[in-house]
């Protein structure tokens, strides 16, 4: 039986200057690549489906033959020359389990080389009748976010609506409520279709009336948004300003209790901020947070903090440069008072939360998102399928996170493709316990061998050259289940221009 994900991908192939979007401007053009992983311990046969805007499937189609066990395709539409210029969506079908995830970057048609901004989300295995997006801008402080709309099914979807709901900072409203139709019987949303709503002009959002503090909100709004619809959906939302590009997944189920394994205050000029949203239209959530720190921190100090939602709410808690009264601000508040850990969430009932990871100018302005876990979903055996390793100035970054907080013996096991990396087609595995349920693998050039596996290995090192490009498989040989998140980032340069080249996506539960 064939197993499908699906996949909402932004593909233009224009030579002169390309608009991404209303409000920002590049002199490149705008792709998308992907990497599909085979999760089995058989050889995968992978199709990749590509649809126009109507439905249309497109004469052209990608096939993976024999992709081996835990191994990894890449695919760089800037390269596909046999894919016209559009906006696609896809389904990714395999004789085997799969895991994807797509990339979005600036590029030139034909040219290989990736352009930041930079951002990633994670492929949908199946669509939900209702999506709830934590994170929803309009005129923003320069920020707006933009919906990409996948129906999943089969059948015509007629009738997909948003509603939008503020949040408050400070005792203020930030925008207004409001509503949007994406599908009618009028203007159905073909199967396997997508469609973009862009908050970039929707100033019914914007608030009106505040005074005094709350003036500053007055045309802007930040809140939370629902999508109902009459097919099964699939939602990738991206939140936007010039040179920054964040991505989430929209969320069709929530949960009690949370995980989110990467959390920063002043970590060297990175920091986090952290959404939560109640979906309920009738009950308050009241909430814990821990905030765990991990090695490096400084004091390592555990910090607990409550809160509580209103139905239909969400709130936001920033932890960037100058913020003060937050969780973390009484302890990590100083230069040399840093913060890099996990934050476990619970709830008295179902909420979602999501976490953007930005840095300031002098880091070169990286950025990216990721959805908290569901503890459900943690694993046992977990799926990375992009991991770089001194990869023309690439590298990633490898979160652990246990679901408990006791500690795991764990395993990760390695395995580079078979086009890209200096040593072609290989595995190799390193094992490793978590401190204080937290464990982080830095493929960057200035880890130590301590924080690194492949970066300073000779196994993986051929004629003077150690690039890596591959996969990952990261399983618990002892101890608590886990869930993982992965950041991809390019080593910028005093020289580069300060612009976002950060992908960060979560890793896939193989095994509960």
């Amino acid at each position: 039986m064939k197993k499908f994900l699906f996949l909402l991908f932004t593909f233009i192939l224009l030579f002169s200057v390309t608009v991404v979007s209303a409000q920002v401007s590049y002199p490149n053009s705008t792709f998308t690549s992907y990497q599909v992983v085979n999760l089995d311990n058989q050889p995968a046969n992978i199709t990749v489906q590509y649809y126009d805007q109507n439905g249309n499937p497109s004469s052209y189609s990608a096939n993976f033959p024999n992709v081996p066990p835990n191994g990894a395709v890449t695919v760089q539409q800037s390269l596909e020359s046999g894919l016209t210029s559009g906006q696609y969506s896809a389904v990714i079908s395999s004789d085997r389990r799969i895991a994807a995830i797509a990339n979005q970057q600036l590029g030139v048609s034909g040219s290989g080389s990736s352009i930041p901004p930079f951002s990633s989300y994670s492929a949908f295995s199946e669509g939900s009748t209702q999506v709830t997006l934590p994170v929803v801008m309009y005129n923003w402080y320069g920020y707006y976010t933009e919906l990409f709309v996948q129906n999943v099914s089969s059948n015509p979807a007629t009738n997909i609506q948003i509603s939008y709901t503020p949040t408050t900072l400070g005792g203020c409203t930030t925008g207004k409520t409001g509503s949007e139709t994406v599908a009618s019987s009028s203007n159905p949303l073909p199967a396997y279709a997508s469609r973009k709503i862009s908050n970039f002009g929707a100033s019914f959002l914007g608030a009106t009336g505040g005074t005094g503090a709350c003036a500053t909100y007055n045309g802007r709004f930040l809140g939370m948004a629902k999508i109902t619809a009459d097919q099964p959906v699939a939602v990738v939302v991206n939140e936007i300003v010039q040179d920054k590009l964040f991505t989430y997944n929209g969320f069709a189920q929530a949960g009690t209790t949370l995980l989110a394994p990467a959390y920063m205050r002043n970590w060297y000029n990175y920091y986090a901020s952290l959404t939560i949203a109640n979906p309920s239209t009738t009950s308050t959530a009241n909430i814990t947070l821990t905030y765990t720190p991990g090695s490096g921190s400084n004091p390592s100090t555990v910090i607990t903090a409550y809160k509580s939602i209103p139905a239909g709410r969400s709130i936001t808690i920033y932890d960037g440069p100058g913020s003060t009264g937050t969780d973390l601000s009484p302890v990590y508040d100083l230069p040399n008072e840093r913060f890099f850990g996990s934050v476990k969430i619970t709830s008295d009932i179902p909420i979602v939360a999501m976490v953007n990871q930005e840095s300031t100018p002098a880091a070169g302005k990286q950025s990216g998102s990721y959805n908290a876990f569901r503890q459900e979903d943690a694993g046992s055996v977990i799926s990375v399928p992009l991991v770089q390793s001194a990869f023309y100035d690439y590298y990633t970054s490898i979160t652990i996170m246990t679901v408990d907080g006791s500690e795991a013996n764990i395993r990760i096991t390695y395995t580079s493709d078979g086009t890209f990396s200096t040593v072609k087609n290989q595995s190799k595995s390193y094992t490793h316990t978590t401190v204080n349920g937290f464990l982080n693998r830095y493929e960057g050039a200035s880890a130590s061998p301590a924080q690194s596996d492949i970066l300073d290995d000779p196994f993986w090192q051929s004629g003077g050259q150690r690039r890596f490009l591959g996969s990952a498989k990261i399983e618990v040989l002892s101890g608590s289940k886990i869930v993982v998140f992965v950041n991809s980032e390019y080593a910028k340069k005093a020289s580069d221009p300060q612009r976002d080249s950060m992908y960060t996506y979560n890793a896939f539960t193989v095994n509960p």
